[in-house]
């Protein structure tokens, strides 16, 4: 699954995709489209075999002819067989839902399996919605809220297995993505999991921009008293050298940081904020190779990690420009576009002051695109708790692309 196609469905809101394995299965399919119906974020589809849609039209059809003689609406339903649904799922959906046995579920999903920050929450329920099961990626895709969610909505029972969530500690992956958090090096999640069941003490080192920035562990929202600063990674017997078993981990959009800890800490879960964001402009069908030099350019002299970028953003005169369409798709990062109008209130939620040119005025209808983007990406990015956005490259340009890039 590819992290752009992601980043998108996340902007436009949560994909959900059900499949009931049974006539009974479709009535409890019919109770979740209500409670869809309801979600502000939720684009619900519902699929269950043929041979189960037909048996249910004709009992649906009959019922309707004898109340009221007239022929019952269509079903809401697609007909798909298990195979197809699991795959056209597995590349579009952010979550799915099985209503039916949990063993028939793991065997469908089992070859589509990838690694649990890409994959999507699955969820399995019997067809009386008696119990709603996380069975993938319930910390990062989000299957654990989601059943809960479910559960408290259909009133059933949620069953929750992951170690940290029955011991009523904290998930270091759920952590960092409700902080917009990417991980590096999924597989070292375990070292901290470990250490926070067992009671051990975790050494937390920050060196970022934005939000995040100078914060010490107990400064950090939501992680408990276990969580430890450190305050140099050079300090006497750092975590994890010889004679230290305490585990480490990093917050920090610096890319050659990134790959010191790599090479010193081979353990350490790093964290990459997702604070920045970039503005970008050019020429009308500018070649790519321009596009992807002056990108690469400004994460090398930021230092910056491009996983530490949330989204590339730009005038909506630009929203079927190939070569930022493609830029956004190598690097798996989302691609937004402003109105003229909308990148003109950019000062609105930012003391920096921006620069201004005659002639882009004239021809998108703002006198400066990256920097005005930068900062709307930054406005449409921020949650409640993030508030200040600075410029932290202004514009700058080469070969007929500009860039400026925004923090929060």
């Amino acid at each position: 699954m590819k992290q752009a196609d992601r980043a998108k469905r996340n902007a436009d809101g949560l994909r959900i995709y059900v499949m009931a394995f049974t006539s009974g299965g479709l009535k409890t399919a019919e109770r979740l489209s209500g409670i869809f119906s309801q979600w502000q974020d939720a684009e619900a589809r519902f699929f269950a075999p043929a041979r189960i849609m037909e048996a249910a039209d004709d009992l649906e059809a009959s019922a309707a002819a004898r109340a009221s003689g007239e022929p019952a609406e269509s079903s809401a339903f697609s007909s798909s067989s298990l195979a197809e649904f699991t795959s056209l799922a597995f590349a579009e959906a952010d979550h799915i839902i099985y209503i039916g046995a949990a063993g028939i579920a793991v065997r469908a999903i089992a070859p589509h399996i990838k690694s649990k920050d890409t994959d999507p929450g699955v969820i399995v329920m019997d067809e009386k919605a008696v119990y709603v099961i996380p069975i993938l990626s319930g910390h990062i895709g989000g299957a654990n809220e989601l059943a809960l969610d479910l559960a408290r909505a259909l009133g059933a029972q949620a069953v929750i297995t992951t170690a940290t969530d029955v011991n009523g500690v904290i998930a270091i992956d759920s952590w960092a993505t409700e902080n917009c958090m990417k991980i590096d090096r999924i597989g070292n999640i375990k070292h901290i999991s470990s250490a926070v069941l067992e009671n051990r003490k975790v050494k937390v080192y920050t060196q970022c921009r934005g939000s995040f920035a100078g914060q010490k562990a107990h400064e950090l929202t939501g992680l408990h008293k276990g969580f430890e600063n450190l305050e140099s990674l050079d300090s006497p017997n750092p975590p994890e050298s010889s004679g230290s078993d305490v585990p480490l981990v990093v917050i920090t959009d610096s890319h050659s940081l990134i790959e010191d800890v790599r090479k010193r800490f081979p353990e350490a879960l790093v964290l990459i904020p997702c604070v920045t964001f970039a503005g970008m402009g050019c020429r009308k069908d500018i070649d790519f190779l321009p596009a992807k030099e002056l990108f690469d350019q400004a994460l090398t002299e930021l230092d910056l990690d491009v996983r530490a970028i949330r989204s590339i953003n730009s005038v909506d005169l630009k929203k079927d420009e190939k070569a930022l369409l493609m830029l956004a798709e190598k690097y798996g990062i989302e691609f937004k576009t402003f109105s003229a109008e909308e990148l003109m209130e950019a000062e609105l939620h930012t003391d920096a002051e921006m620069s201004h040119s005659e002639l882009v005025s004239r021809v998108a209808g703002a006198g400066n695109v990256c920097e005005r983007a930068a900062v709307m990406g930054a406005v449409m990015g921020a949650t409640g708790s993030e508030s200040d956005i600075y410029i932290i490259m202004k514009k700058t340009k080469r070969n007929g692309v500009t860039i400026a890039v925004s923090c929060i």
